[in-house]
């Protein structure tokens, strides 16, 4: 007897195990998806106008003229005649993206004399593409040696202005 209640409870508890294996997968369940892309367009970034700090004496001590958006120059401890002009860009995207724009934290810009810094790069430039093609302008501040330091010429560089979505 003892024999044949073995016999039933391995029976009893192979049938409770294939039973529970199969509850298990009743619960499985499956659900499809959805997968989603957005396309944009590659930005196209030009520059139409050159940033120009314009003509500028050196002063007794060092000095900086300060180029706003708007093309206009703050002379500190320097003389500014004219000529300024703020660096004009275009970029172009997807309509209605956000639009970041980065500016270098600071250059330099050499002649024939010391190198002299520009820094405090700033911009009016939107959030968004608002058309697909926005225009925007960029200043920053010129650092200038002093007269008896700072040698009369022509001096250039250059800066980096990165457009991202």
């Amino acid at each position: 007897m003892i024999t044949k209640m073995q016999s039933r409870s391995l029976a009893l508890a192979a049938a409770t195990i294939a039973v529970g294996l199969g509850s298990h997968q009743a619960l499985a369940t499956s659900q499809t998806g959805t997968a989603k892309a957005a396309i944009v367009a590659a930005i196209v970034l030009t520059e139409n106008t050159n940033m120009n700090f314009g003509f500028v004496i050196p002063g007794a001590g060092a000095g900086t003229a300060a180029l706003a958006t708007t093309g206009t120059v703050t002379p500190t401890g320097v003389t500014y005649l004219n000529g300024a002009a703020a660096g004009a860009w275009t970029a172009t995207g997807t309509s209605g993206q956000p639009m970041v724009v980065t500016l270098d934290a600071s250059d330099t810009i050499t002649g024939p004399g010391p190198a002299m810094t520009i820094d405090t790069f700033t911009t009016d430039a939107p959030a968004t593409f608002t058309s697909g093609s926005v225009s925007f302008h960029v200043g920053a501040t010129l650092h200038v040696g002093t007269a008896a330091a700072q040698t009369a010429g022509n001096y250039s560089g250059s800066y980096t202005v990165t457009v991202n979505y």
